[in-house]
């Protein structure tokens, strides 16, 4: 004689979740794929001068900072004093009461790191720079 099978107390009929987590996974990706991402940038305001144009390091009136690099050390000169650290140059810098335009004077072997760093702690002080003069040897 045929027996039916007995009936279980717990639900096999369970379901299948695989097709919603593929369209999930594949809506989540192409979110994060199409996401505007704010990009933090730094203003650069670039001269309207070609390069045959040059402006004057000796200004009666600017303060003039020169950046070297030799023997793959990084030296500073301002106010015909050398310092070593980029601390002990804004720290001079921060000692100038009246706000004067800053001249840059760079070697043109300073890594540009060091330049954007440099930018940068001029930037956190509320220095603007006048211009950047790069030297070519």
């Amino acid at each position: 004689m045929l027996e039916l099978p007995k009936k279980s107390s717990h639900h096999t009929l369970m379901p299948d979740l695989t097709a919603l987590i593929d369209v999930l996974f594949i809506l989540l990706v192409f979110l994060l794929l199409t996401a505007a991402v704010k990009l933090d940038m730094m203003d650069v305001n670039l001269p309207d001068a070609g390069k045959n144009t040059h402006a004057p390091i000796e200004q009666p009136d600017a303060l003039v900072l020169s950046v070297r690099f030799s023997e793959q050390k990084i030296t500073y000169g301002f106010a015909k004093e050398p310092y070593s650290s980029l601390n002990t140059v804004m720290q001079a810098l921060r000692l100038q009461t009246k706000k004067r335009p800053l001249y840059l004077a760079i070697d043109q072997h300073v890594p540009s790191g060091e330049l954007v760093k440099l930018l940068a702690a001029l930037s956190s002080e509320d220095r603007n720079v006048a211009n950047i003069l790069i030297k070519n040897e």
